[in-house]
């Protein structure tokens, strides 16, 4: 108890690292996702696929990749039939968090394979890719 009392400020930070390891790490690999960096995403860009955008509206309008379906995360589960069943699957957000929690709930949906972009749309404009802005 005494270490408790001692350590008490450190619990919720234990506490959130451990819920983003969860969520960025362990539960896509459990559930059969994988990380596809920028660079991986330039060699399959030609092969058939989906890329879903999963986020919001307003993040959406400042700027998408030109060929991706926007299903924004809080709607996701509700629109998985705008989503192909029968080729693979690229989830990308702003930075990676939320398209892995997208990711991890497609392949338990029964999508695969499925892909999370690491590193979003920022890594997304560092490697160059087209932007589109608007609708």
């Amino acid at each position: 108890m005494n270490w408790v009392q001692q350590n008490l400020g450190y619990i919720p930070l234990l506490a959130l690292l451990g819920w983003f390891a969860w969520q960025r790490i362990l539960a896509p690999r459990l559930a059969g996702v994988r990380n596809i960096s920028a660079g991986e995403y330039l060699r399959m860009r030609d092969t058939a696929h989906t890329l879903v955008d999963v986020r919001t509206e307003r993040e959406w309008q400042a700027g998408h990749a030109p060929k991706a379906v926007h299903v924004p995360l809080s709607s996701l589960v509700a629109h998985l039939d705008r989503i192909p069943r029968k080729q693979p699957v690229v989830v990308i957000c702003a930075s990676g968090n939320r398209s892995a929690v997208a990711a991890v709930t497609l392949a338990r949906k029964g999508f695969a394979p499925v892909y999370n972009f690491s590193g979003g749309m920022a890594a997304w404009q560092s490697a160059g890719l087209p932007v589109k802005r608007g609708r």
